[in-house]
C-alpha cells in the first residue's frame, strides 16, 4: 500500500502508534471503570452489601441519670479533686438508697428528685445544681413517673450531709494546694538560683586579683569626660574584679530580700497544710464510707452516736485546717487553737471529750431502772443551844420567836 504523502515509508502504522493508542485505550478503559464504580457506591447500587451498624440499636436504650448530668455541667479535667470527692460520696449515697429498698428505683436511672435528695448533683463549684441539655429534660421526667417518693431520716440526711462536707472540703484543700504549686516552684527556683550566684560571686571576689591606678592615672581620670570615666569603670583595667564585686554584693542583698518576701507571702505553708488536710479528708471519707450500716427492719442507716460525733468534730477540725489563697499574707491561728476554752491541745479534742463525758453522765441509762436521785441538800450546822432556851435549830420561824414559859 503506497502512502499519500511523499516521503513517508509505507507498508502500514509505525510501533510507536500502536503503543500510543493501547496506552490511551487503557487509560480510557480504567477511568471508566472508576466512573462506573463511584456513580454506583454513590447512588446505592453497591458491589458489596454494607453491613448495618450496630450503634443504631443502641439509641434506643435509656440514657443513665449520672450521664445526663454530666451532660449539663461542665466537668474539669481528669487530674481535678472532684471526680475522686465525688465518687466516694456516690458509694455513700448507694448504700442509702439500697437500704431503702424501693421498687421502681434503681442505681442507673434514678429520677431526678432522688437525684438531688441524695446530694448527687454537686458541681466542682461546691454548689447543688442540676443541669440538663435540650432534650434531657424529657427523659428525666420519663424516668421518674412511675417511683415512689424517697423518704429520709434523720440519720440518713446527717450521713449524706457528712459525706458532702467531706467531698467540698476536699474539693476546697485541693484547689488551694493546686493553686499554689506554681508559685512555690517559681520561687523556689528562683531562691535557689540567686543563693548559688550569690555564693559563686563572692568565691570569686576572693580569687580575683584588684588593680589600682596610680596616683597620676587617677589625677588625668579625674580631668577627663565623665563618659571616659565611666567606660574606664565598666570596661577598664580592673573591671572585671569591680564586676564580681557588685555582683556579689548585689545578689547577696536580693537573696535577703527573697527571705523576707518568703516570710510575708509563704506558698509553701499554704500547700503543706492543704495537702496534709486533703489526705486527712480522704481517710475520713473512706472511715465514713465502711462506717455505713443499714437496719433492714426500719430500711434505714443505723449509726453509732459515739462515732458520728467523732466524725462531726473532726471534719469541723479538718475543715478549719484548710488555708484559702489570701491566706499566705496572714499568719493565721492554723484549726482555731486560740478560739477553744481548752489549749492545752491545738486540735482541740480535750474539749471535745470533756463536753461528751459531761453529757454522757447527764444522760440516764437505759439499761437499768434505778431512777437518778438528785444529790441531798448539804446539812446546815446546828447552832448552839442557849441554857433554858429552845434551839435554834428546831424554831421554824425566827421572825416570831416562842413566848418564854
Amino acid at each position: 500500500m503506497s502512502s499519500p504523502y511523499p516521503g513517508e515509508p509505507t507498508g502500514g502504522p509505525s510501533f510507536l502508534r500502536l503503543l500510543i493508542a493501547s496506552v490511551g485505550g487503557a487509560t480510557l478503559v480504567a477511568s471508566l471503570a472508576i466512573v462506573v464504580f463511584f456513580v454506583a457506591e454513590r447512588y446505592g447500587i453497591p458491589f458489596v452489601k454494607k453491613p448495618e451498624p450496630a450503634a443504631v440499636a443502641l439509641q434506643t436504650s435509656p440514657q443513665q441519670t449520672e450521664a445526663l448530668f454530666l451532660n449539663g455541667l461542665k466537668a474539669p479535667d481528669a487530674a481535678s479533686e472532684w471526680w475522686p470527692a465525688r465518687a466516694d460520696h456516690r458509694l455513700v449515697a448507694y448504700a442509702v438508697l439500697n437500704c431503702k429498698q424501693l421498687l421502681g428505683v434503681s442505681l442507673d436511672l434514678m429520677p431526678r428528685p432522688v437525684f438531688s435528695a441524695l446530694l448527687l448533683d454537686l458541681t466542682p463549684s461546691g454548689s447543688h445544681v442540676f443541669l440538663t441539655k435540650d432534650g434531657d429534660g424529657a427523659l428525666l421526667a420519663a424516668h421518674g413517673k412511675e417511683a415512689p417518693p424517697l423518704a429520709l431520716t434523720n440519720d440518713d440526711n446527717d450521713l449524706l450531709s457528712l459525706s458532702d462536707s467531706i467531698a467540698r472540703a476536699r474539693i476546697a484543700a485541693a484547689e488551694g494546694a493546686q493553686t499554689n504549686v506554681p508559685r512555690v516552684q517559681g520561687l523556689g527556683f528562683i531562691t535557689l538560683v540567686v543563693a548559688a550566684l550569690a555564693t559563686l560571686f563572692v568565691t570569686m571576689q576572693g580569687k580575683v586579683r584588684q588593680v589600682e591606678p596610680t596616683d597620676d592615672e587617677k589625677k588625668a581620670l579625674l580631668r577627663e569626660k565623665f563618659r571616659t570615666r565611666v567606660s574606664y569603670a565598666l570596661v577598664g583595667p580592673g573591671a572585671g574584679f569591680r564586676w564580681v564585686a557588685f555582683f556579689a554584693i548585689f545578689l547577696s542583698i536580693l537573696a535577703t530580700s527573697l527571705t523576707g518576701v518568703k516570710q510575708v507571702y509563704d506558698p509553701t505553708r499554704n500547700l503543706t497544710q492543704n495537702t496534709r488536710a486533703l489526705l486527712d479528708l480522704r481517710q475520713l471519707h473512706q472511715d465514713v464510707i465502711l462506717g455505713v450500716r443499714c437496719d433492714n427492719q426500719s430500711k434505714a442507716v443505723r449509726r453509732d452516736g459515739r462515732v458520728a460525733e467523732e466524725w462531726a468534730g473532726t471534719i469541723r477540725r479538718m475543715r478549719a485546717t484548710i488555708i484559702p489563697e489570701y491566706g499566705a499574707y496572714a499568719n493565721l491561728d492554723v484549726g482555731g487553737s486560740s478560739q477553744r476554752p481548752d489549749p492545752t491541745r491545738a486540735d482541740g479534742r480535750d474539749a471535745d471529750d470533756a463536753r461528751r463525758a459531761e453529757r454522757d453522765s447527764l444522760r440516764p441509762n437505759r439499761d437499768s431502772n434505778t431512777p437518778i436521785v438528785p444529790n441531798p441538800p448539804a446539812a446546815s450546822t446546828p447552832s448552839p443551844t442557849p441554857a433554858g432556851g429552845t434551839p435554834a435549830a428546831a424554831n421554824p420561824n425566827p421572825a416570831n420567836p416562842p413566848p418564854r414559859q
